[in-house]
């Protein structure tokens, strides 16, 4: 084999090598980008309307924001589910917070702000955000319920918070069905990774504690075609991150599965008379 030849077979690996960590590492971070959302708006000149150019848009308590393009637009890119609070700062104008913004999967929250031009040393404007009812955008029958509202429902586990939602129901057997469809015909996706099992009475191929969800979407009728292989509906968690400090919780509860009263009842020999859990969680 000439020299040639021995550089050219050279090139053709270095290349392959090349390829082959790209489509990598798109595999690695395409999961994760179904569990995101973004944050998106305008910002202008609270008097005269006109589009401000370089104001500084970022998440409070984080490293992630942007600037405002030529036409005062912005947008933020792969935000965790969750509520935030935005702080636009520029020179000339008094700053600005915007709290109570909820990101969700999959959504594009927007936000349009009108700064004022700053005369003298004051304080912050806080304003607090309100979601509109209806999304525009939105094709599909789609809830959310985040960990806040999770914390303060009457369950014991993941399937209790998913049969507070409209349109799912349990069948004889305790199989989950969204919109009447089969127990196997719904696609569940934790992180943006799919956790179906086919073999499973519900589809579910994992346990998840209600402790360690942040949010919950649950979609039916004309969903996306990103999200493939569901017939039924898609059930999409995101699960909680560690913060700067450690936080937990503890929860218990029990019950009688058959009457302690033998006079009365019978009750078969080896048969637990009551059952007791007791859960916790530890994060940061």
């Amino acid at each position: 084999m000439t020299r040639r030849s021995t550089w050219r077979l050279s090139r053709a690996i270095s290349s392959g090598r090349v390829v082959a960590l790209l489509v990598l590492t798109a595999a690695l971070y395409a999961p994760a980008a179904l569990g995101q959302g973004k944050i998106a708006g305008t910002v202008t000149d609270g008097n005269n309307g006109d589009p401000l150019i370089g104001v500084n848009v970022l998440i409070a308590g984080t490293m992630q924001g942007t600037v405002t393009d030529v036409n005062g637009d912005y947008i933020i890119l792969n935000v965790r589910p969750g509520d935030y609070s935005l702080v636009y700062s520029y020179i000339g104008f008094k700053k600005q917070t915007v709290s109570g913004v909820r990101v969700s999967t999959g959504q594009t929250t927007r936000y349009d702000v009108r700064l004022t031009e700053q005369v003298f040393e004051g304080e912050e404007i806080i304003v607090q955000a309100e979601r509109p009812l209806v999304q525009r955008d939105l094709t599909a029958s789609k809830k959310t319920v985040v960990a806040g509202e999770i914390a303060s429902l009457p369950v014991e586990s993941f399937f209790g918070v998913l049969l507070t939602q409209a349109g799912v129901n349990t069948g004889p057997s305790g199989e989950i069905h969204i919109r009447g469809g089969r127990s196997n015909e719904v696609a569940y996706l934790v992180d943006g990774m799919s956790v179906g099992n086919p073999f499973n009475t519900n589809g579910l191929a994992t346990s998840v504690s209600t402790d360690a969800i942040q949010e919950m979407t649950v979609i039916s009728g004309a969903f996306n075609a990103e999200y493939g292989k569901a017939m039924s509906g898609i059930v999409n968690l995101v699960t909680k991150e560690g913060g700067d400090q450690y936080t937990g919780s503890i929860s218990a509860w029990g019950g009688s599965t058959v009457t302690a009263n033998d006079d009365v009842f019978f009750t078969p020999s080896g048969v637990g008379m009551r059952n007791y859990t007791l859960e916790g969680s530890l994060s940061g």
